[in-house]
């Protein structure tokens, strides 16, 4: 017990100390541009397994250079305040939008709601084969800003998984260009990703009983966002009560790669803004959502396929709209919350410290 306190009191100092940055600039607001509908270029036309939309003037070059800057978007509705964040982050330029279901509705909105931008446009994938055409990889390159909707992220993993549009978009990042992504999108943005490859959603149940299984499916460095290397990153997440898997993912993680990883888990109907800096604040339309950072203090005791995990000592953070969370160091200034986790028998329990 007492050594569980000095871990847990040195979480709660590292966490209450935040990490003495001072809060940076408010960007300033682009002002919309005025709207102009055209039709979709001849860039990429009746290319198979492929569907696109236009709005606003492509040939437009932004007004001021991207910034870097990565949404992390937990699903459901969009929260404003960090959608404005993420286009003004494009410098007034070009927004491209990346799905493998829907249609236009979301650069639709970036454009006539949002506004800051000079166009937007969406490649709907639903094949592998245009991942390879170099006219789709001439409008990422192209892009000031991207962002990945929602739907399956196993869809993304199997049409760009090892494909230029996989390259290029971490190009897109490294070169301090934003990305974002919401649901699916968020799920894939993480040095670690959960790529739903067992063709379902495993629940925190299921991933607790048996971690190292192959249901487990986990994508290693699918994207190469910056701060986000050692992270795995989830979605829908008190909703679905998602933080036993999350745990379990991180298990599996820290076991294949031999590195420490943790876990952030974004709850729906928020985001959470991180600056090119490491430095992330959450926007939110409920103020109960929250963002979840999930820091296991020791190994597993008893992790091994075909067995349930069983773990103590986690550290479990919350992160609302007055706390900061620095990436770099992990620290978080103004938590919500602080919990200590433990699992065994496939349950999760909660002792709060905070």
């Amino acid at each position: 017990m007492a050594q569980w306190q000095a871990v847990f009191v040195g979480v709660l100092l590292i966490v209450l100390g935040g990490c003495g940055r001072s809060t940076p600039p408010v960007a300033p607001v682009l002002h919309r541009q005025p709207m102009l509908r055209v039709e979709p270029l001849p860039v990429v036309m009746q290319l198979p397994g492929l569907q696109q939309f236009a709005i606003g003037d492509w040939r437009r070059d932004g007004i001021a250079a991207p910034q870097a800057g990565t949404l992390l978007m937990g699903g459901g509705e969009e929260v404003p305040s960090a959608m404005r964040w993420f286009a003004e982050r494009a410098g007034g330029g070009r927004l491209l939008i990346l799905r493998a279901s829907g249609g236009a509705d979301l650069q639709d909105y970036f454009y006539e709601e949002i506004g800051g931008i000079s166009a937007a446009r969406t490649l709907v994938f639903d094949a592998r084969s245009p991942s390879f055409d170099p006219e789709v990889a001439a409008l990422i390159d192209r892009a000031d800003a991207i962002f990945i909707a929602g739907g399956d992220q196993a869809r993304y993993i199997r049409f760009w998984k090892d494909s230029p549009v996989q390259q290029l978009l971490t190009a897109h990042v490294q070169s301090g260009k934003p990305i974002g992504g919401t649901s699916a999108g968020l799920a894939i943005l993480g040095g670690w990703a959960y790529g739903a490859l067992d063709d379902g959603s495993i629940d925190s149940a299921a991933a607790l009983a048996d971690p190292l299984g192959q249901a487990v499916t986990l994508e290693q460095r699918f994207l190469q966002v910056p701060w986000l290397q050692h992270v795995l990153t989830d979605t829908h997440f008190g909703q679905r009560d998602r933080q036993g898997r999350l745990l379990a993912f991180v298990n599996k993680a820290r076991n294949l790669s031999g590195e420490p990883v943790v876990g952030l888990g974004v709850d729906e109907d928020a985001a959470l803004a991180l600056e090119g800096d490491g430095r992330a604040r959450l926007h939110r339309l409920d103020p109960a959502h929250v963002a979840w950072l999930i820091v296991p203090q020791l190994p597993a005791e008893q992790l091994q396929q075909g067995q349930h995990l069983r773990q103590g000592e986690v550290a479990v953070i919350g992160i609302n709209a007055e706390s900061e969370l620095d990436l770099g160091t992990l620290d978080v200034h103004s938590p919500a919350f602080l919990y200590r986790a433990r699992t065994d028998q496939g349950q999760w329990q909660l002792d709060q410290l905070k």
